[in-house]
């Protein structure tokens, strides 16, 4: 199959959040699987993308037609300006929210190139941003909804009246996604999300795409599991990018509430939050038993030395790539049910300590804590688990499924001229 791969960034193996790292999972998967794959995507300034694209560009690999646009800052001050006032144009013109704008500039001219001149059997659309883009009429259409759950308007509010303005901007942007995401979804042949609570949220929006909704948990390159050995005695560890609110809000809850009560029964237990970007609620929140380490290298040292890890999301979707890692890691992993999600669908239980509630998730952590035997066997069926079913091949498998479903549907309907989203054409 020729599949046309459409990203919101660049694929990195080491990336910051979630989305790089499938992203690489997901070509490797496709390529073990005998596909042929052509990527289409930006890369801008976030750590790790510049140098991932590049290395993409010289090095591809078998079974890969790598096309990448730099979004990085323009040197001089004219350009930059001339850009910004460009994208904001746009962001009026439109009612796209300001990351859709962003995503989507400057890719379309690739997109109409590269159709022109090659033969695909399905597009795949990884995350919304993309999905502005005009494909043509012919080819079966797959989006990855990477966030069909979001945040309401008011989590964006100001703290003081300087910043009201600003944030007044932010709510109305993060209101725009309310009507973009069900148009968005409509412009597809068959979406595919992570959860059924994603799955639940597109239909509450949606209600005639049931049939196009596919759940597909994802998968990661599965790393070397970590020695047991190398924990440190009574260490909880939270990781996250604090760009997404859940995880504010998890490592609130953590210190308020989590916490004390793990160390009314261990009381030498020590929390780590390692995080990218944490904001000023977040770094304050160190303290007696708490430690917050901001933009690590690696991720790796921390995990390798926590005796636990810890989720303790109670807001957001999708599935979380702290779990999902942590299990491949072989780690003793709690979490609340939202963050079991995607791991929950197969015919085995997921080795999880899972809890609803804050005094549950502390008694479950400190359990663990205290035994190390019943901690480490949990660890190994989290290896086994992830290599069962979150493996890049297995993912695979199942996106090959997906994606000859897409094609045999798209082939199926009646014609259609593919239009902009938004415009008369939208499916």
């Amino acid at each position: 199959m020729r599949i046309l791969l459409v990203t919101s960034m660049a694929p990195d193996p080491r990336g910051i959040g979630a989305i790089p790292k499938l992203l690489h999972a997901q070509i490797l998967g496709l390529r073990e699987r005998g596909h042929q794959l052509t990527l289409v995507a930006p890369f801008g300034e976030d750590p790790g993308q510049a140098e991932a694209a590049v290395a993409l560009m010289a090095n591809p690999g078998p079974a890969l037609e790598p096309h990448l646009i730099d979004r990085r800052r323009a040197p001089h001050p004219g350009r930059r300006w001339r850009v910004r006032s460009e994208l904001v144009s746009n962001w009026v013109r439109n009612d796209w929210p300001w990351r859709v704008v962003l995503g989507a500039t400057g890719l379309q001219p690739l997109i109409d190139e590269v159709t022109a001149r090659e033969r695909f059997d399905v597009v795949a659309v990884e995350d919304n941003p993309a999905a502005v883009l005009r494909f043509p009429a012919s080819l079966p259409t797959v989006l990855t909804e990477h966030e069909a759950v979001r945040a309401p308007a008011s989590d964006r509010g100001a703290a003081s009246l300087r910043d009201r303005p600003a944030a007044a901007l932010h709510q109305r942007d993060w209101r725009r996604w309310d009507t973009f995401l069900p148009r968005a979804w409509r412009h597809f042949d068959l979406v595919q999300v992570f959860t059924e609570g994603d799955a639940a949220a597109v239909r509450s929006r949606a209600p005639d795409l049931g049939s196009r909704l596919r759940i597909n948990p994802y998968g990661m390159v599965l790393p070397p599991a970590l020695d047991p050995a190398a924990e440190e005695e009574d260490t909880l560890l939270f990781t996250g990018t604090f760009a997404h609110l859940p995880n504010r809000d998890a490592a609130r809850w953590l210190a308020a509430e989590i916490m004390p009560a793990v160390r009314r029964r261990r009381p030498n237990a020590l929390l780590r939050i390692v995080g990218h970007r944490p904001p000023p609620e977040v770094l304050g929140l160190a303290g007696p038993g708490i430690e917050v380490i901001a933009d690590a290298p690696s991720l790796e040292p921390y995990l390798a030395t926590a005796a636990v890890v810890i989720a303790p999301v109670r807001s957001g979707g999708g599935m979380r790539m702290k779990v999902l890692e942590a299990l491949a890691k072989g780690k003793a992993v709690v979490t609340t049910p939202l963050g079991a999600e995607g791991f929950t669908g197969f015919a085995t239980a997921p080795p999880l300590a899972i809890a609803a509630d804050g005094a549950g998730l502390a008694a479950a952590a400190a359990d663990l804590l205290a035994e190390p035997a019943r901690r480490h066997s949990l660890s190994t069926e989290a290896r086994r688990f992830a290599e069962a079913h979150h493996s890049s091949a297995a993912w695979a498998e199942r996106l090959e499924a997906i994606y000859t479903e897409a094609a045999a549907a798209h082939l199926a309907s009646s014609p259609a001229t593919s239009g902009q989203l938004g415009g008369p054409s939208d499916r």
